[in-house]
């Protein structure tokens, strides 16, 4: 069972076993980020072999993003998260020194995906920021199957919950969740479903 919370108009808990909260980060913040990587994505490191995701366009994005207002939105929802792990009883501290690590962009298309993986080792957090979204085509025969495109994360008793992709959603989660995301089909004229994802630990 998926227990919700919401605190705000940005801000939502999930609860199945694992605490996972979501963020909307502002629009303006999402089309600069875009704009920003679209500019340099031809010059930026191929992060693929060291990811699990089906995918051709995974590319790293660390250096280029420092400097970004967006920057400033992603931390604060880090510190909000690290407190409601508190508040649940699950951290002795709301407040930590947080170091964020390799930051990579996926541009997923059609028929790609992410099987079910785990982050870093197991160790500290992790997230999932959607930065563009098409139109998910739905030719299923019967409703309850149609999950394309979808982000699915495994509890610990095997029940899996689904999240529709929205731009500006922003995931944070522990990185041993196991995750993934599903293909699609679209006849948009940008097929491209693109995400940004990274990991963060505790300063010590």
């Amino acid at each position: 069972m998926v227990i919700t919370k919401q605190e705000s108009m940005t801000s939502k808990t999930f609860v199945n076993g694992r605490i996972i909260k979501r963020y909307q980060i502002p629009l303006d913040e999402i089309d600069e980020l875009n704009k920003e990587f679209d500019k340099q994505k031809n010059r930026l490191e191929d992060k693929g072999p060291k990811l699990a995701g089906r995918i051709d366009t995974e590319l790293l994005v660390s250096d280029m993003m420092p400097k970004l207002k967006i920057m400033n939105s992603l931390q604060k929802n880090m510190h909000d998260y690290m407190a409601a792990l508190y508040n649940f009883g699950l951290s002795e501290s709301p407040v930590f020194n947080l170091n964020i690590l390799t930051m990579w962009i996926n541009d997923m298309q059609p028929q790609e995906y992410n099987p079910p993986h785990t982050h870093h080792d197991m160790t500290g957090y992790s997230t999932v920021l959607f930065l563009k979204v098409p139109n998910f085509i739905n030719d299923v025969k019967h409703e309850h199957k149609f999950k394309d495109g979808l982000l699915g994360f495994i509890a610990r008793d095997t029940i899996t919950d689904y999240y529709k992709p929205e731009v500006g959603h922003f995931y944070i989660f522990e990185a041993s969740h196991q995750h993934f995301v599903l293909p699609y089909k679209t006849n948009d004229k940008d097929p491209t479903r693109r995400s940004m994802s990274f990991n963060f630990i505790i300063q010590k």
